[in-house]
């Protein structure tokens, strides 16, 4: 539910989906591998 709630704000902050994208990875990078879900 984080990842989800960050990008809805990040969204409606106006960022687009690559930049929200590269800050979730970024700030959940710690957090163990990803999935591979190809960038946007």
């Amino acid at each position: 539910m984080d990842i989800t709630r960050d990008v809805m704000r990040l969204r409606a902050e106006g960022q687009s989906r690559a930049a929200a994208r590269a800050a979730i990875d970024a700030k959940y990078l710690r957090s163990g591998r990803p999935t591979p879900t190809p960038p946007p």
